[in-house]
């Protein structure tokens, strides 16, 4: 079973990129819990539907095989920063034929800088469980903390070069 960080922004302030406390304390969490718990299934608590957690979603009941991150910026300004599972049908929300070699074995990233709408869309996948959040630490993540360093210097220089 694959589990990603699952959450969605249209700000640079919003919560599903500044509340990496509040994700890395559910991974804790979750790592605590027995692995028969181990659901993101609804459950009903007085008639009211909640969710187990609020950042990290069970991808096994889809056709979801690896976990990713999309950005979208225009000008400097967050129009969509989401993280959530995804499948291998490379239907991201800004397309471009860079984004079909996405390697999620290798964390790959590409971002594309469209001239017309002056907006850059980056695409980073992955297929290891919470590869596309916050790492904690001890864990196999330092692919995934480089790429997301990597990631965002690509961003800079994006920036600069419009």
């Amino acid at each position: 079973t694959l589990w990603c960080y699952q959450c969605g922004d249209s700000s640079a302030t919003g919560p599903c990129i500044t509340d990496t406390a509040a994700m890395e304390a559910e991974y804790i969490e979750f790592n605590k819990t027995n692995s028969t718990e181990k659901q993101d299934q609804p459950t009903t608590d007085k008639d009211t539907n909640t969710k187990k957690y609020q950042y990290l979603k069970n991808c096994q009941n889809s056709n979801y095989d690896r976990c990713v991150i999309e950005r979208i910026e225009e000008q400097g300004k967050v129009h969509a920063y989401i993280r959530d599972c995804h499948n291998s049908a490379n239907n991201y929300s800004f397309y471009d034929p860079k984004f079909l070699d996405l390697d999620p074995a290798r964390n790959h990233t590409s971002c594309i800088y469209d001239a017309f709408s002056k907006r850059v869309a980056c695409v980073t996948v992955c297929e290891t469980d919470f590869c596309n959040g916050p790492q904690i630490a001890g864990g196999n993540s330092s692919r995934a903390q480089t790429l997301l360093v990597l990631f965002y210097s690509v961003l800079v220089v994006l920036k600069y070069i419009v």
